[in-house]
């Protein structure tokens, strides 16, 4: 039986399985967004509201990190004694989301899109 991470995808769709489309993950890019791209670590703790523990938060920057979306201005290592402000990489994300729409797009040819 096939594994879960088998699932063939468009080699250009891949980086968007590790953004994990999940809400901490969306609402973090749109905090960074609506604040001109770039907060400190307790700025978006303070975006996201009480509901969100800043554990959590921590763990999405570095996985969004890890695929590129967002860049921390302090090394990894240092982070726990200096306080990180994140970068969103609006053009990574603006270009994978183009490539989910281009790959999720019905063709002319296809019966679906012809009704």
């Amino acid at each position: 039986m096939p594994a879960y991470s088998d699932a063939p995808l468009p080699g250009e769709l891949d980086a968007l399985v590790g953004m994990g489309m999940n809400r901490v993950k969306l609402a973090l890019a749109v905090a960074l967004a609506e604040h001109g791209g770039c907060l400190s670590t307790p700025e978006l703790v303070a975006a996201l509201g009480e509901g969100v523990a800043g554990t959590t938060i921590a763990r999405n920057l570095n996985e969004l990190e890890n695929h590129g979306y967002v860049t921390g201005d302090v090394p990894r290592d240092d982070r726990r004694r200096r306080r990180t402000h994140w970068t969103l990489n609006h053009a990574k994300l603006h270009a994978d989301l183009r490539a989910l729409i281009q790959a999720t797009t019905l063709s002319a040819e296809s019966p679906t899109a012809s009704g």
